[in-house]
């Protein structure tokens, strides 16, 4: 086997390696699209419903469980009680 075969051969083996790699980066994003259709439409601590604008899609939170298949919603308010709250028993 020459240098030209062994590069042919390393060549190869990267592309299939990216090739499988990107494969399981497009199916992540492919699931976790699919969760998307399962967000609420109000919070789930307090029930203030989710206004459709830029500014509450970048200060309301999301979480996503995937192992229960869950999606939830929090407003800022609820958001930083907990903080809040966690803060609190800390220093206790």
């Amino acid at each position: 086997m020459d240098k030209k075969h062994k590069k042919k051969l390393k060549r190869a083996a990267k592309k299939k390696k990216d090739k499988a790699q990107s494969k399981q980066q497009q199916e992540h994003v492919k699931k976790q699209m699919n969760m998307f259709d399962r967000l609420p439409e109000s919070c789930d601590a307090c029930g203030k419903k989710f206004p459709k604008t830029r500014e509450a899609h970048m200060s309301w939170r999301v979480t996503v469980r995937n192992k229960e298949q869950t999606v939830s919603l929090f407003c800022p308010d609820c958001t930083n009680k907990t903080k809040e709250f966690l803060e609190n028993n800390n220093e206790v």
